[in-house]
């Protein structure tokens, strides 16, 4: 198997000003042929992208707004690479209940890649990983 390989591009200021609130976690499996290669959990505040990359591979960019009611509209865009840029593939979006099991799946096709974007809701974890 593959090593799992994921980096994560987040701002920190920004989202150590939200610390203790609420936002969404952003559960990402990417698979090539049926075998993981990459798995990442991803947490930002309502409102910011998170992005997901299997570097020069697949590049996701997430982002949720703030529930209204049980709904959230959550947005995500999935990029691969070609000719040395990131081209999008698919952009989906929904609203959705973060606190359900929601789901966007694409094949991107001509790749082989399989990605999985799973959005929940969830608090800022603390610095100590609980």
């Amino acid at each position: 198997m593959k090593k799992l390989i994921a980096a994560v591009s987040l701002v920190l200021c920004p989202a150590l000003a939200f610390a203790g609130s609420a936002g969404v976690r952003f559960d990402t499996r990417v698979m090539q042929s049926g075998t993981p290669v990459a798995s990442s959990s991803v947490w930002v505040p309502f409102g910011q992208d998170a992005v997901i990359e299997l570097p020069g591979k697949v590049r996701i960019v997430a982002s949720a707004q703030e529930p209204a009611g049980e709904q959230s509209l959550v947005k995500a865009k999935v990029y691969g690479l070609a000719g040395g840029k990131w081209v999008p593939k698919w952009s989906p979006s929904m609203k959705a209940n973060l606190s359900k099991t929601p789901s966007f799946e694409v094949d991107l096709k001509g790749t082989g890649y399989h990605v999985v974007v799973m959005p929940r809701a969830a608090d800022q974890p603390s610095s100590s990983g609980s």
